[in-house]
């Protein structure tokens, strides 16, 4: 206790007072909080992964600089693939972001990996789906797949970006998966940071705490986590990862997307782990509030939220593509919502959709799939609508681009 001002790790006069017992030796005796825990915002590419969300570039330009003046360590500025304003913004971000690093996502393929050198950003985020499925239709086999990642870690690097190796789906992978598209690749490719992701929000705290730790114990890199919100568990795994010795927490304004929120983690770090992020939190509502408008989004709500159960973004309908002939078309959440009286999973079109997504409108609607040219005829009508009208498309407007593309078909 400091002497004279009643304040205890606990109790912060003017700020907090939290559960004492947190800071019980019992209660923290195995805890790896690390010294330093870096605050990584993923607004600008997951959180406007949200269904029917799109921020111009301009607003892009405008959330990154609040997110820097608070003092956040890393921003990701979006999807390096998903648009040439996309590729802009992020462009304009790496020039204009001095305090703040600036990220972007990819996939490891080359024309991802090429535009983020090009870009100029200071690191990509590379991702894989951490599924066999998945791995075995992309690249055959898990070895396979560690050659490629291999190769595409050490492109980035020997191009002067940082990379961060991100595994989605990490939280449902068997260890023996993760087991070999990690070791090898932290070994030959040195990626600078390791991303476990709870992809679809099924992991329980304790659980994903386990698996750093094993994660740690095989290689000597920087563990990063992302976490999702599909249970309520978001932002109390996060912790749990950072208790387990995360130097790295992913976080969305608002929560958006379903994504950790980064004013829960910043003040869960503060208040109940005693990590001292330098953010400054009395900008919060005002970022909030700013977000909000340009996203014109929906709070996220487990279970009951009316974007649960929707899916936009390319990546992820390539996963139900992959998986279709499981659970109806491919499900891949962690839920039938039905159970708790929403929808069944729902392929929504829009700025962040891929050919995957047009491939399984099609398929839901029983109309003849198209090829992968026709698709991306599709797509980019598609993308077009939803950038000039910040809005998803609909069913009757894909049914006319489909027919159009197609010849009168369906």
């Amino acid at each position: 206790m400091s002497q004279g001002t009643g304040e205890t790790p606990w109790k912060v006069p003017g700020k907090w007072s939290v559960c004492p017992y947190v800071f019980e030796p019992e209660v923290r005796a195995d805890w790896k909080i690390p010294p330093k825990v870096i605050v990584h915002d993923v607004t600008l590419r997951d959180g406007e992964q949200t269904p029917g969300v799109v921020f111009r570039k301009e607003e892009k330009l405008k959330i990154a600089h609040a997110l820097e003046e608070m003092g956040i360590h890393r921003i990701e500025g979006g999807m390096i693939a998903t648009s040439q304003e996309d590729f802009d913004a992020i462009a304009a971000m790496a020039k204009e972001i001095r305090s703040s690093e600036v990220a972007c996502f990819a996939r490891a393929r080359r024309d991802d990996m090429e535009a983020a050198v090009k870009s100029g950003v200071k690191r990509a985020v590379m991702e894989i789906t951490a599924q066999d499925p998945i791995i075995k239709n992309i690249w055959g086999s898990r070895g396979k797949a560690a050659e490629e990642i291999i190769k595409w870690v050490k492109f980035g690097r020997e191009n002067g970006l940082k990379v961060t190796y991100f595994l989605m789906e990490s939280s449902r992978a068997s260890i023996d998966l993760l087991r070999d598209i990690i070791i090898p690749v932290a070994e030959e490719g040195k990626p600078d940071q390791i991303a476990l992701v709870d992809t679809r929000g099924s992991a329980y705290p304790p659980a994903f705490a386990w698996l750093v730790t094993q994660v740690k114990k095989w290689v000597k890199v920087p563990i990063e986590i992302h976490c999702h919100n599909n249970w309520g568990f978001a932002t109390a795994t996060t912790l749990a990862g950072v208790t387990a010795g995360a130097e790295v927490v992913h976080t969305c304004v608002n929560g958006m997307g379903g994504n950790a929120p980064l004013d829960e983690i910043i003040m869960g770090l503060e208040a109940f782990l005693g990590v001292r992020t330098g953010i400054q939190t009395e900008n919060f509502r005002e970022l909030s509030a700013m977000v909000k408008d340009f996203s014109r989004a929906d709070w996220y709500k487990p279970f009951v939220g009316s974007l649960t159960s929707q899916v936009e973004v390319g990546i992820a309908t390539r996963q139900m593509w992959d998986r279709r002939t499981e659970h109806g078309y491919g499900r891949a959440e962690p839920l039938n919502y039905e159970v708790v009286g929403g929808k069944a999973i729902e392929v929504v079109l829009g700025k962040k959709s891929g050919r995957y997504s047009i491939l399984l409108k099609a398929y839901e609607l029983g109309l003849p799939l198209p090829s992968e040219e026709q698709a991306s005829a599709m797509l980019n009508q598609i993308k077009k609508i939803s950038e000039d009208n910040k809005r998803l498309v609909s069913e009757e407007e894909f049914k006319r681009i489909y027919s159009q593309v197609m010849g009168g078909k369906g």
